[in-house]
C-alpha cells in the first residue's frame, strides 16, 4: 500500500467511491462540488482557508483511500485551537484508510494544526460526521452515507469520538404547527415570505448573512464568504422548493430563515449521482412525487431577534407548507448534540431523535 506521490485527481476519489459501495443499491452520492473545486483549485474556499488530498493506491496500482485536509482559519476562530478537518474520506480497507489519514495529519502537522476533526468537509456547509445508525436505508438529504467501518477505520486510525449531529423526526399527519400562536409574531409585525427562484442570489446572501451570525457561537459552525455560499447553494436553486425556504421579515429586513428540501434520497439512489448534479436536477420532477419526508436543513434567526418565537413560527411555517405538499413527516436534520436551543425546538414540535452522525477527533504533531 503506497500513497499516490502525485496530486490526486477526481477520478481517484470516484474510483474508490465506484468500488466500496458496488452493489450497494442504497447508495446516493454526495454532493462534491466543494471536492471538484479544491482539485481544480477553483474553490471560492481556498481564498481563505487551505486543503490538500490524499490517495492511497493497493499493490495493482488502483486507489484504495481517499480523503481531503483542510485548515480552516473560521474553524481555529471559532474553537481558538489549532484545529484542521479531514473530510471525503473514503476507504476499502483499515490499512489503506491509515495510510491516508496518517499522510494527511502529517501535511496538517506541518500547517500548525494540533488538532483534527474528521469527517469533516472544511464546515458543515459541505457535509460531516459518520452515519451511526440505520445502515439498511438509503441517507437522508444532506447526511452521510457510509458503511459501519468508517468509525472502526478511524478508530484503528486513533481517532475518538467528539460530538455528533443529532436529527428529529417531527410526524406532520398530527398537524404540529397547530401547537404554535400564529397571533404572537403578528404581534410582532414580523411577516414570513417565501424565497423567490427568480432572486436566488439575491436570497442566497441574505441567507449567508443571517447565517453567519446566528451561528457564530454555534459547535463546528464557521463563517463563510459569500462567493463560497453562492457555489454551494446555486447548485441547489433548481431542487429547493419556494415554499419550503423561508424567510421572517420585520421592517422590510430579513431576521431569520428556515430552509427544507425534499428528501429525494431514495428516489435517485438507482442513478449514482449527487442531487445538485445536472442529471439529478434533471430527473427532480420526476422523482419528487415518490418522496414522503422532507429535511430542514437550516434554521436561523438573528441574535437581536432571538428568544421572542421567530424560530417558532418559521418551524411551524415550514410544518405547515411540507403537509400542504402532502409530506408525511419532516427531519431537523444535523443539529449539534450541545446545541441545546435547536433541540428545544425540535421537541416543541413533537420530534424524536432518529439519527446520528458521530464528528471523530485526534491530536497531532
Amino acid at each position: 500500500m503506497t500513497v499516490l506521490a502525485r496530486s490526486p485527481r477526481f477520478a481517484d476519489y470516484a474510483q474508490v467511491v465506484a468500488r466500496r459501495y458496488a452493489g450497494d443499491t442504497l447508495f446516493v452520492y454526495p454532493d462534491v462540488g466543494l471536492l471538484r473545486g479544491i482539485l481544480s483549485g477553483k474553490a471560492a474556499y481556498l481564498r481563505r482557508g487551505k486543503a490538500k488530498a490524499f490517495a492511497a493506491l493497493d499493490r495493482s496500482g488502483k486507489p484504495a483511500a481517499f480523503c481531503t485536509a483542510f485548515v480552516d482559519p473560521g474553524l481555529q476562530l471559532k474553537t481558538g485551537r489549532a484545529t484542521g478537518s479531514i473530510g471525503y474520506f473514503e476507504a476499502l480497507d483499515e490499512r489503506a484508510s491509515t495510510e491516508v489519514l496518517d499522510a494527511a495529519r502529517v501535511w496538517l502537522a506541518g500547517e500548525g494544526v494540533r488538532e483534527v476533526w474528521a469527517p469533516f468537509n472544511g464546515n458543515p456547509y459541505n457535509q460531516m460526521g459518520a452515519r451511526e445508525d440505520r445502515f439498511d436505508e438509503p441517507p437522508f438529504i444532506g447526511c452521510a452515507h457510509n458503511p459501519p467501518t468508517t468509525t472502526r477505520f478511524l478508530g484503528a486510525a486513533g481517532f475518538e469520538l467528539v460530538n455528533r449531529y443529532l436529527n428529529f423526526e417531527i410526524d406532520l399527519t398530527s398537524r404540529p404547527w397547530e401547537r404554535f400562536d400564529a397571533t404572537r409574531i403578528e404581534r410582532m409585525e414580523v411577516r414570513l415570505r417565501p424565497a423567490s427562484r427568480l432572486q436566488f442570489r439575491r436570497e442566497v446572501l441574505s441567507y449567508v448573512r443571517l447565517h453567519n451570525t446566528a451561528f457564530r457561537t454555534v459547535w463546528g459552525e464557521v463563517e463563510i464568504s459569500d462567493v463560497e455560499a453562492l457555489q454551494t447553494l446555486m447548485r441547489s436553486r433548481l431542487a429547493i422548493v419556494p415554499e419550503l425556504f423561508q424567510f421572517a421579515m420585520a421592517g422590510g429586513t430579513e431576521i431569520g430563515f428556515v430552509l427544507c428540501m425534499p428528501d429525494l434520497s431514495g428516489a435517485l439512489a438507482p442513478l449514482h449521482v449527487p442531487l445538485t448534479s445536472p442529471r439529478g436536477v434533471a430527473r427532480l420532477a420526476r422523482v419528487r412525487k415518490r418522496a414522503t419526508g422532507v429535511g430542514l436543513l437550516s434554521l436561523a434567526v438573528a441574535p437581536e431577534h432571538q428568544g421572542g418565537g421567530v424560530g417558532t413560527a418559521l418551524v411551524a411555517a415550514a410544518c405547515r407548507a411540507a403537509a400542504g405538499l402532502r409530506f408525511r413527516h419532516l427531519e431537523y436534520a444535523l443539529v449539534a448534540e450541545n446545541n441545546e436551543p435547536s433541540k428545544a425546538t425540535a421537541a416543541r414540535f413533537g420530534g424524536k431523535p432518529c439519527r446520528s452522525f458521530g464528528i471523530y477527533g485526534s491530536s497531532i504533531g
